[in-house]
């Protein structure tokens, strides 16, 4: 099991550096509370990420958005930009 869990790890480790590998890569994110985190994502069949992802705020805070923007500074190609916290909606 030892074996596994290393190989796996190293996978994540290569997505979090902005390695693609089996459509998937994780992409840095910037601003707002998740400033400095890594969203591992997939890309679609033109290797596109997801448009817009959404971020818990916890379980008393708003739900936050991030935009995936172009960026050459970074080796994923994309990162994910802090857009605001979503206007709270009633249940």
């Amino acid at each position: 099991m030892g074996d596994e869990n290393s190989e796996h790890l190293a996978l994540i480790r290569r997505w979090v550096a902005g390695e693609t590998i089996n459509n998937a890569v994780g992409i840095k994110i910037v601003g707002g509370p998740a400033d400095g985190r890594t969203k591992i994502v997939l890309l679609d069949e033109d290797g596109m990420p997801p448009a817009v992802i959404r971020k818990s705020g916890g379980s008393a805070g708003p739900r936050h958005a991030y935009e995936a923007v172009r960026s050459t500074d970074v080796r994923a190609g994309w990162i994910y930009s802090y857009t605001g916290p979503e206007p709270a909606t009633e249940s």
